[in-house]
């Protein structure tokens, strides 16, 4: 593991197999008859419905998966200088968190399955995550610290 406690790198997701299709043996497996929304892959990264693509870092923590999805938006932020368009302000509580990490879960880039932290940047030095699977917030901060110039991050109250 890198730095002694995370080992943690960068994910473009691949163009095999098609999220739509795992997407699809996600619902089935969880017994849902229809589907109103699925991740797909945008510019390298993951696309979900109206948002920006994800930023895409995966890592093993405790012998199990990780994937992590940061808004590129919100590190680009964080640049001083920078101007970019804002996110809706409640986007993480409004996100649909099984649609989005259900087929993620099954990729085949994670062996036994992986859990999912969509995180939101909502401070200074500070996070927000929603998780699907076992959390994890060091292996979070270990990926936003290597996203950005902060090097210490903290879940947010």
């Amino acid at each position: 593991m890198l730095d002694g406690m995370w080992s943690v790198e960068p994910w473009i997701p691949p163009a095999s197999p098609d999220l739509g299709a795992l997407a699809m043996e996600a619902a089935d497996a969880a017994g849902l008859a229809s589907l109103r929304a699925w991740p797909d892959i945008r510019k390298g990264g993951i696309g979900f419905g109206n948002l920006p693509p994800f930023l895409c870092w995966r890592g093993k923590a405790e012998g199990r998966w990780h994937l992590v999805l940061v808004q590129a938006r919100e590190v680009g932020a964080r640049v001083p200088g920078a101007r970019t368009a804002p996110l809706p302000e409640d986007w993480l509580e409004g996100l649909d968190l099984e649609s989005l990490g259900r087929p993620l879960r099954l990729h085949p880039d994670f062996p036994g399955g992986a859990a999912v932290h969509v995180v939101h940047l909502s401070g200074a030095d500070q996070f927000q995550v929603r998780s699907l699977g076992p959390e994890a917030p060091g292996l979070v901060s270990e990926v936003l610290k290597r996203i950005s110039h902060i090097q210490t991050w903290h879940p947010a109250d």
